[in-house]
């Protein structure tokens, strides 16, 4: 029986937990022993409910670079670093320090996360890692130099600086040196968990794109009549002005926000809107909606590709930006823009909900995800890292 270090060191919401969970399940159906690394142990509280795993809390090591422009203009994985320890050697110490900590105390034979930078770098040379994430978080790393995500953004930071720093920690404890920032990044496993239309770095990809591990949906013809499903969460400052452009709207259809209360619910009250106060199930949404809202997440974007829905997005951060835009550039998606979200909604909704070429897009694309190879990715990853922990276990004569 092996011990699995499983987990993620950056991001927010529930996308990282539901993406590393079946393989987790997977592993302990072989008799593997998962230990659980979590950020926001807080935020996936009712998720983890009843789970008996332990749970370990990581560095938080999230901050601003001094004197940098707020919102920071991001232009690759590196600037996302530099937010999160890599930018003074100081930071990254500390956050080197507790890592180091935690694998001593863990022991793990194998370490399997999703957007983790300085767990990687504690890995390095030292322990096995399988990195399992979308495409965003997870920048081909082949060459000395992560890519842009933005074609023609120069990074915020210089590479040497924190190639620099990265050589200056490692000495310091007398750990292996990396030789470029992309170094400790090439680990034993690397896969993709999304679709190729929405993977930002597919120009420069090698990694083997393996579809997203919440799965995917059968494509479903369009019902008869415009109906929408929004599913938005009111944690962002942009969701209220969007609620009150969709209860405006005169477009049938429902909703589900994360933080929903019953002010919020009654206020949104409106004939032909339905106001749910749990999740619904993707497949049973695809059946009613024409049209998926909501904020860009991967695995949504995924699934209303995979189902054959245009899509309107909200987003609310970089990554959902990107897909945003990739759904634009393929011809389903509208992105709102902060002047779209109150007097202009209603006439921007019920425009998407008509436009038959959007729709007929939805449906060619859909149809030709399902024609391709199946995606199989928990089995992929499953592979991987038995394989992995196979090449490691000793043998006798």
């Amino acid at each position: 029986m092996a011990k699995i270090l499983v987990g993620y060191e950056l991001g927010a919401g529930h996308g990282h937990v539901h993406r590393l969970m079946p393989l987790v399940r997977a592993l302990e159906a072989r008799g593997h022993e998962a230990v659980f690394f979590l950020r926001n142990i807080k935020e996936n509280a009712v998720l983890l409910a009843r789970e008996k795993r332990p749970i370990l809390p990581v560095p938080d090591m999230v901050g601003r670079i001094a004197g940098a422009p707020k919102p920071a203009r991001l232009g690759s994985y590196l600037d996302i670093m530099c937010h999160s320890g890599f930018f003074r050697r100081q930071s990254l110490h500390a956050g080197m320090l507790a890592w180091r900590g935690l694998l001593e105390q863990v022991r793990p034979d194998l370490v399997i996360c999703d957007h983790s930078p300085i767990c990687v770098l504690a890995c390095f040379q030292e322990w096995p890692v399988v990195q399992v994430a979308d495409g965003f978080t997870l920048p081909p790393a082949q060459d000395d130099h992560f890519p842009p995500f933005r074609p023609g953004r120069k990074p915020m930071v210089d590479p040497q600086h924190v190639l620099n720093v990265m050589q200056y920690v490692q000495e310091h404890n007398r750990r292996p040196v990396p030789r470029s920032v992309t170094e400790p990044f090439r680990t034993a496993g690397r896969m993709v968990c999304t679709l190729p239309e929405l993977d930002p770095y597919a120009a420069h990809r090698r990694d083997p794109v393996i579809g997203p591990v919440e799965g995917l949906q059968e494509p479903r013809p369009l019902p008869a009549n415009p109906h929408f499903f929004a599913y938005v969460s009111l944690e962002h400052k942009k969701t209220k002005p969007f609620l009150r452009g969709l209860r405006a709207s005169r477009l049938p259809g429902e909703i589900f926000a994360r933080g929903m209360t019953d002010d919020i619910a009654n206020s949104l009250s409106r004939p032909g809107l339905t106001v749910h106060r749990e999740p619904q199930p993707m497949a049973e949404v695809l059946q009613r909606a024409s049209l998926i809202i909501h904020h860009g997440g991967n695995g949504t974007c995924c699934a209303a590709l995979s189902g054959g829905r245009p899509q309107v997005t909200l987003p609310t951060h970089m990554e959902a930006r990107l897909s945003s835009d990739a759904l634009v550039d393929l011809g389903v998606g509208r992105l709102l823009q902060n002047k779209d979200l109150d007097d202009a909604l209603p006439a921007i909704l019920e425009q998407t909900a008509a436009d038959n070429d959007m729709a007929e897009r939805a449906q060619a694309l859909a149809a030709d995800i399902k024609a391709r190879e199946t995606y199989r990715p928990v089995d992929r990853i499953l592979e991987a890292c038995l394989k992995i922990l196979d090449d490691a276990a000793p043998t006798t004569a």
